[in-house]
């Protein structure tokens, strides 16, 4: 890869071992085998943990939002950036998202607004699956979080107005660490929290705070002058340097007065420092784009495909660090094992995999934009549902162009083919979020979609997690591994490229029929779903014949005497008048017994919708 990937944190580096580094790591962590651990980082703290939320406030954060109900608040906002995917999402019986759709359409949102891959959210083969169907550890803020939600909501799934709650708590947490983080620099340089700064100390603390975000957080701050210090001599070793600090400069000058007079204030300080998390994937994406390209140079017979020799050839004679072993490339879902002789990198997945990821936050991390997301959000704008007829599918397809896919262009055969039997397969429509048709977007796009693997056949683990999980010792291949796969493979030549271009090109995409949805299907028309209602104690003889007006009467008169006061009142602007207009939409969409009326089922959903 490129020239980022720290080492194990853990790692303490001397004085003359730093200056011994070299840089030849990946795209996303560039320069970061600056990290070393000092005696001062237990006492100034390493920003791993500053800023971590507990179970407790992020719960407080999220029932804030929930509580929002401000025309133009946060959650409202939010729910303005969601509303497109949300509505051509498949939803339950109940016209809401079930709980691998909340995942899906939140871990969408922030990689398209941020370029965040919350940790719990990230794209794997449980998008589809259940919960534990790969056996992976979740990080636990997005899986508490929907917890809480799916308390509140039950089984009638998450509506877009929860589903906004729900980001915006997130989004929440995000702030809430770099809050902290900021707390830490001032507190360290001795500055004060509560007043203003001069812009040249403002500038101090947000360069300082920069590197740490550079440094997937382990860096010591033990005092201004000591810091400085070391920003220095990060700086001078950190390759690209001069680049990412104009990245900075222009991120920061349009928001930020440098007079001599200027001054700043700590939520003109966070402001800015969440400007440098939320845009900081767009200077990521240049990187990315040179490692795409890079790889696609590799590609010999087959689109989206390069051999794992060339893929190691490649790492032996140049600045690239592409030495991922080919078990951790397996893990990662970024290997094509289809042809067991002759292994595949797959370009799409490895250029987002975890190895390529600037690990920030505690919350998330700054990965490589997965390309086809783009192309999925404009085909959900123009099909406005969650499935759409094949013929529609190709005809979208053949006029939306990708990086490497130029359009208009005619839609081969055999992929009109593959459409035809997905349709074929779901009563003649394509489920846009299911896994055949993700499969199919691979094969559309082979350099912007990733393959997506079955069930538990993947991981999106970092290194050390990976070696934690395998007792591993290392996930980098030595260079006599590498060595020695290229020397083994026949279809060769030294520089990469295929010696036998007849007989060694590569074969077809694989192909696989395993169906995994997103939402099951919603019942047939005319079947209502399953009715929920709160545990109300009513009489069991009245509930059967459907009789209200009793009700509550064994438990006190002062029940009965409120419904009666309320049935009686036929004012037109009172309070019942007021309720049933709330109440309107809802009635006239549930289904009504033999005389036009709500059965006794239907009152109790009602009513719990109604107060929810």
């Amino acid at each position: 890869m490129h020239c980022r990937t720290p080492p194990h944190p853990s790692t303490v580096f001397t004085p003359s071992a730093y200056e011994t580094l070299t840089f030849s790591g990946a795209p996303m962590t560039r320069a970061l085998a600056l990290l070393w651990a000092l005696a001062a980082v237990a006492r100034a703290g390493n920003f791993l943990t500053v800023g971590r939320a507990s179970g407790v406030e992020a719960a407080r954060f999220l029932e804030q939002e929930i509580a929002d109900r401000s025309s133009g608040g946060h959650v409202a906002r939010v729910a303005d950036e969601l509303r497109a995917t949300y509505g051509a999402l498949p939803k339950n019986a109940y016209g809401h998202l079930g709980h691998d759709a909340v995942r899906y359409v939140l871990h969408r949102h922030f990689v398209q607004r941020a370029g965040w891959f919350i940790r719990g959210l990230e794209p794997s083969n449980d998008t589809w699956a259940e919960d534990g169907a790969a056996g992976r550890v979740k990080e636990w803020v997005p899986a508490h979080l929907q917890r809480i939600l799916e308390e509140r909501v039950g089984a009638r799934g998450a509506s877009l107005r929860d589903l906004a709650a729900l980001a915006a708590a997130l989004e929440d947490l995000v702030d809430q660490e770099a809050r902290g983080r900021l707390e830490t620099i001032l507190e360290a340089f001795g500055l004060p929290r509560g007043g203003e700064i001069s812009a040249s100390a403002a500038r101090e603390v947000l360069t300082t705070y920069y590197i740490i975000f550079l440094s997937a957080s382990n860096y010591p701050v033990a005092g201004r002058g000591e810091t400085l210090a070391r920003n220095a001599m990060f700086a001078e070793r950190y390759t690209g340097w001069h680049e990412a600090q104009q990245w900075l400069n222009d991120t920061l000058a349009p928001h930020m007065d440098e007079g001599a007079q200027a001054t700043l204030g700590f939520e003109a300080l966070t402001s800015l420092a969440e400007r440098v998390g939320e845009g900081y994937y767009r200077f990521n994406d240049l990187e990315c784009r040179d490692l795409k390209a890079t790889l696609r140079g590799l590609e010999a017979g087959t689109a989206g495909r390069v051999r794992l020799s060339s893929f190691y050839q490649k790492a032996l004679v140049s600045h690239w660090r592409l030495t991922e072993r080919p078990e951790y490339l397996r893990a990662l879902g970024a290997l094509d094992e289809t042809d067991p002789k002759s292994p595949q990198v797959i370009l799409s997945n490895y250029v987002m995999a975890r190895p390529n990821c600037l690990e920030s936050s505690s919350l998330y991390a700054v990965c490589c934009r997965n390309e086809c997301e783009d192309l999925m959000g404009s085909l959900e704008a123009r099909i406005g549902a969650p499935a759409a007829a094949p013929e529609r599918v190709a005809e979208l397809v053949a006029a939306l162009p990708s990086d490497s896919v130029p359009a208009p262009r005619v839609v081969p055969s055999g992929l009109r083919a593959r459409l035809a039997e997905i349709a074929e397969a779901h009563g003649g429509q394509v489920p846009l979020h299911g896994r055949l048709f993700a499969q199919w977007m691979h094969h559309a796009y082979p350099r912007e979609c990733p393959y997506p693997h079955e069930a538990g056949a993947s991981n999106p683990q970092t290194p050390d997690e990976w070696m934690a999980h395998t007792g591993q010792e290392a996930s980098q291949a030595t260079e006599a591994e590498m060595a020695a796969i290229v020397a083994a493979d026949t279809c060769a030549s030294a520089d990469g490229s295929l010696s036998r271009p007849g007989e060694c090109e590569g074969s077809e995409l694989p192909w696989t029929a395993r169906e995994e949805l997103l939402e099951a299907p919603p019942p047939k028309v005319g079947v209502p779903p399953p009715l929920l209602a709160p545990t109300f104690a009513w009489d069991a003889a009245e509930a059967r014949a459907g009789n209200f007006l009793t009700v509550g009467r064994a438990s006190g008169g002062d029940a009965t005497r409120f419904l009666e006061q309320e049935i009686a009142d036929r004012s037109s602007g009172g309070h019942v008048a007021r309720v049933a207009d709330e109440l309107r939409a809802t009635y006239g969409a549930l289904p009504k017994n033999a005389y036009g009326h709500l059965g006794h089922d239907a009152v109790r959903y009602v009513l719990h919708r109604h107060f929810v």
